[in-house]
């Protein structure tokens, strides 16, 4: 007799996908945030904290394309984060537009400064556009601290409650924008790279010389990858702005891109799950850390956590928090149905 074979049902087959994987824990946290807002599992400043790792981890996102991906280190994102929240911030207070259309704005502006500072900053080796873009990003920070029509200068400026239809957002809302806006952007990134561009970065990470041999433009998918890594954090800090209330120039300066840095380190370079967990950590792993008596009391407590985190990564797993839990998982994964199996063989012997 001949044997059937066994078709895997076609959405099965998508949700074993990387994409289909992104989708479907998203999918998880959806139906989560709605259970809560009827039942009210998270307190407020939890959901506080969810809305911030979602922004960040836009902002990782970005940073790893251009870092984890294209090889190129930037010091001065958190100036364009700032650009962005700023932009958000003046759209929905001073021309009391939709705070959707704001989030665009603030996306494009930051895109258009970083294609125009690129042109200058991206001819330089990749420790001088480290370099070049700290003191980009100071001197944008200097700038919002000055230009008091636009930014409120040192006192800062308030952002109003978000409205859609007149009707105002509520905080769970807000974070379910931000799952979708984090999904949609996990998956431009991963559809990206695998792009003709994508790849080009790819080969420009691994050796400069060996793409340019290759045929690869250097300098124009540097601007690229300049552009689109802009653009993210452009919107992250739009979702700043709208989900704190209240921007300030001191946010933005060389301690946040250090931050993104970070996060991307920690997570794990030219990965996009990685970018997500490294601003989970950042964001939850502080946040664990209130309330125990010899911590609380420490000054700077972030910056140490994160130094020890950074030094403990790089020593210990270098792929990164993501890829070390991600093999774990599936060595378990493989030693139960190992033993599975070997029990399973055992009775039927």
């Amino acid at each position: 007799m001949e044997q059937k074979k066994q078709t895997q049902n076609p959405v099965v087959a998508f949700f074993k996908t990387t994409p289909g994987l992104y989708i479907l824990v998203a999918l998880a946290m959806l139906a989560f945030i709605v259970i809560d807002m009827n039942f009210s599992i998270l307190r407020s400043r939890n959901v506080s904290m969810l809305i911030r790792v979602a922004y960040y981890s836009i902002a990782a996102l970005g940073f790893n394309i251009l870092l984890g991906y294209g090889g190129q280190i930037s010091l001065g994102h958190a100036a364009f984060m700032g650009l962005g929240a700023y932009i958000a911030a003046y759209m929905t207070m001073q021309l009391e537009m939709s705070f959707l259309l704001a989030l665009l704005v603030a996306g494009i502006v930051p895109t258009l400064v970083g294609l125009i500072l690129g042109l200058i900053a991206l001819r330089l080796e990749r420790l001088y556009l480290a370099i070049a873009t700290l003191g980009l990003g100071v001197t944008i920070q200097y700038i919002f601290q000055e230009w008091t029509e636009f930014t409120g200068g040192f006192s800062g400026t308030r952002v109003s409650s978000p409205e859609l239809f007149s009707a105002r957002i509520s905080s769970h809302n807000l974070l379910i924008l931000c799952v979708i806006l984090v999904l949609l952007f996990a998956l431009f990134s991963y559809n990206f790279l695998r792009s003709k561009t994508g790849r080009a970065l790819i080969a420009m990470r691994g050796s400069d010389h060996a793409a340019q041999a290759m045929g690869v433009s250097l300098f124009r998918y540097k601007l690229v990858a300049f552009a689109i890594s802009s653009f993210y954090v452009g919107v992250a800090g739009g979702l700043y702005a709208i989900s704190e209330r209240f921007v300030y120039p001191a946010t933005w300066g060389a301690e946040l891109s250090l931050d993104i840095l970070a996060m991307v380190v920690i997570g794990g370079l030219a990965s996009i799950g990685g970018s997500i967990a490294g601003a989970a950590f950042l964001v939850i792993i502080p946040r664990l850390t209130q309330g125990i008596p010899f911590i609380e009391g420490i000054m700077n407590i972030n910056f140490i956590l994160t130094g020890l985190a950074l030094i403990l990564v790089i020593r210990f797993f270098p792929e990164g928090i993501y890829r070390r839990a991600i093999f774990i998982i599936t060595s378990l994964k493989n030693r139960l149905l190992s033993q599975s199996k070997q029990s399973k063989e055992k009775v039927d012997s």
